[in-house]
């Protein structure tokens, strides 16, 4: 009879447990970390591949960092919206016959997502997502005495799947992979120039497609 009582106590325990940190992933939450960024700006790789006296010529998708910061808001047992913030930088040297030419692209990312919980088991989730945001960019290049700024603006918009599992009954290690697809737009200095010509003669943009991995922690209140 003792037997019986402490396994149902035992029972009791546990899913009280369980109950409380189930409860804690439908709280607000924040997100930090890094990434990396494996994109392909079609007019900045044409750009840096036609550098004067280039020697060699770079690929079409490139790695670059990312830092994020994320707010997220329950909706309800299902439904989660986030505040997503991504700052990404991606360096494009290439050597000439005279030195190293340097292209540097940032891109400003707040982004607003909609995500659907697919999984919740209290010490881990998995959810999906999609969403937009208006996104800011820049690209710096100097080149011998050549050192200009070029910026540009657009929307963005990105699919996304994130996971979260449990260090804690609030700290969480934050796991995610992503698609984009930047509209940034036209790239012109405060002078209204560009920095030369498309291929195909028209004026060079922001615009890129590429996928994305983030690693962080996220804290559940």
């Amino acid at each position: 009879m003792i037997d019986v009582r402490l396994r149902m106590i035992w029972v009791l325990i546990v899913f009280a447990m369980g109950a409380q940190v189930t409860a804690q992933t439908s709280r607000i939450g924040v997100s930090a970390g890094m990434g990396v960024t494996y994109s392909s700006p079609n007019d900045v790789i044409d750009l840096v591949n036609s550098t004067s006296g280039a020697l060699e010529r770079i690929s079409q998708f490139h790695a670059g960092a990312e830092f994020f910061g994320v707010v997220s808001f329950p909706l309800s047992d299902d439904w989660i919206v986030k505040l997503d913030y991504g700052y990404e930088v991606t360096s494009y040297n290439i050597a000439t016959a005279f030195e190293t030419a340097q292209y540097t692209v940032t891109v400003h990312c707040p982004t607003l997502i909609l995500q659907r919980s697919l999984a919740d088991r209290g010490v881990f989730n998995v959810r999906a997502g999609v969403g937009a945001g208006y996104h800011f960019g820049s690209l710096s290049e100097k080149y011998l005495y050549v050192d200009n700024m070029y910026r540009a603006s657009g929307p963005g918009f990105l699919a996304e799947v994130e996971g979260n599992t449990a260090l804690g009954d609030h700290l969480f290690v934050h796991l995610g992979v992503n698609a984009r697809w930047e509209v940034v737009g036209t790239l012109t200095d405060p002078n209204g120039r560009h920095p030369g010509q498309t291929t195909g003669g028209g004026e060079p943009s922001l615009n890129s497609v590429g996928v994305g991995a983030r690693l962080g922690f996220t804290y559940y209140f």
